[in-house]
C-alpha cells in the first residue's frame, strides 16, 4: 500500500489536473474545429446558404473559453501555491515548537536537578554558590526565550517605536561580551577594528543586545570544532560601517543563506534553537535601518555574519 501513496501528492494531482484539464480543452475545441469544417463542407458540396447554417462567431467563442480556462488556471495556481505555503508554514511552526519546547525543558530539567541535590544533601558553601550560579545561567536562558517570544510581536509592527541611544558600537559589543563571559566561555571571541575611528551609531541597547546574543550564539551551538573561535571585526563604509562575525563553525550551505532568516526556519531537522533568533536578528536591523548578511563556503567552511548600521557623531 505504501508503494502507491505518491498517487494522493498534492503535487502530482495539481499537474494531473492540468493536464486533464488542457487536454478536455484541446478535444473540445479540435472537435469543434472538425464539425465546423464538416458543416462547411456540406454546404460546399450541396451549394447552400452559409448564413443559414454558420455563425460567424466561431473564433470568438473559441477565444472566450479560452480566456475562461485560463482564469480557472490561474485560481486553481494561486490556491495550490498558498496551499503549498500553508504546509510549509505548518512545517515551520512544528519545528519550532519542537526547538522551541526543547529549549524551555533543558533549562528547567537542569534547574529541578539542582534544587533536588539541595533538598537531599548538605552541601558547603563553596558548592552552594557553585550551583546557584548553573542556576542562574539556566534563569537567564529562560529569560532569554521567553524575550525573544514577548518581542516579536512588538518588533514585526511597521511603525514599531525602538528607544535609541547614541553609542560607540566598538566598545558596546566589547561591554556585552565582558558583561556575559559564562555565555562564551567555551569560546575563543577576539574583537578588532582596523582603524582608529569611532564606529557611532543610534541604537535600541536592549534590542542591539539581542542581535548580538543570537550572532554569537548561534556561532557556537552550530560549531563541532573543539576550540570554537569567533573574530569580530569593525569596517569603515563612509556614512555606514559593518561589523563581520567570523566562525568556524558547521557553515551554511549557499541554497540557505537566505532562508535562514526567514521565520521559525531552521537548516535540517534539528531540535537546536526555536527558529527565531537570526529572524528577530534581521527586524532588528530593519528598525534601525541596518541590515544583516551571511556568507559561508559551505558546510564545515564556517560562516561570517555581516551587520551593517548607520554612523552616528556622537
Amino acid at each position: 500500500m505504501k508503494s502507491f501513496k505518491w498517487y494522493f501528492h498534492p503535487i502530482f494531482i495539481f499537474t494531473f489536473s492540468l493536464i486533464a484539464l488542457m487536454t478536455s480543452l484541446f478535444m473540445y475545441i479540435r472537435s469543434y474545429l472538425q464539425v465546423d469544417d464538416s458543416i462547411r463542407l456540406f454546404i460546399a458540396k450541396n451549394n447552400l446558404a452559409e448564413s443559414q447554417l454558420l455563425q460567424t462567431d466561431t473564433w470568438v467563442n473559441i477565444l472566450f473559453l479560452s480566456i475562461l480556462v485560463a482564469i480557472i488556471l490561474a485560481g486553481t495556481i494561486i490556491i495550490f501555491v498558498y496551499y503549498q505555503k500553508v504546509i510549509q508554514l505548518y512545517r515551520m511552526q512544528q519545528n519550532f515548537i519542537n526547538g522551541f519546547t526543547h529549549e524551555l525543558k533543558t533549562p528547567i530539567a537542569s534547574m529541578k536537578l539542582f534544587l533536588d541535590t539541595f533538598k537531599k544533601h548538605e552541601l558547603s558553601r563553596e558548592d552552594q554558590l557553585k550551583y546557584l550560579e548553573f542556576m542562574i545561567r539556566d534563569t537567564d536562558r529562560l529569560a532569554d526565550n521567553v524575550n525573544q517570544i514577548l518581542n516579536l510581536g512588538k518588533i514585526e509592527e511597521k511603525n514599531a517605536a525602538i528607544n535609541t541611544t547614541k553609542v560607540e558600537f566598538y566598545e558596546f559589543v566589547e561591554s556585552f561580551i565582558a558583561k556575559n563571559p559564562h555565555l562564551f566561555e567555551e569560546c575563543e571571541i577576539n574583537v578588532k577594528k582596523i582603524d582608529h575611528i569611532e564606529y557611532s551609531s543610534a541604537i535600541d541597547t536592549s534590542l542591539m543586545e539581542m542581535v548580538l546574543m543570537n550572532i554569537i550564539t548561534n556561532a557556537i551551538r552550530y560549531n563541532d570544532s573543539k576550540s570554537p573561535k569567533i573574530e569580530i571585526k569593525f569596517r569603515s563604509l563612509g556614512k555606514k560601517f559593518a561589523v563581520d562575525f567570523i566562525d568556524n563553525g558547521m557553515g551554511i550551505d549557499k541554497s540557505n543563506h537566505k532562508n535562514i532568516f526567514k521565520k521559525f526556519y531552521q537548516v535540517g531537522k534539528t531540535t537546536k534553537g526555536s527558529g527565531l533568533g537570526l529572524y528577530l536578528t534581521s527586524q532588528i536591523l530593519r528598525l534601525h535601518k541596518g541590515n544583516v548578511e551571511v556568507d559561508s563556503s559551505g558546510n564545515g567552511l564556517g560562516s561570517t555574519f555581516t551587520i551593517t548600521l548607520n554612523r552616528e557623531v556622537l
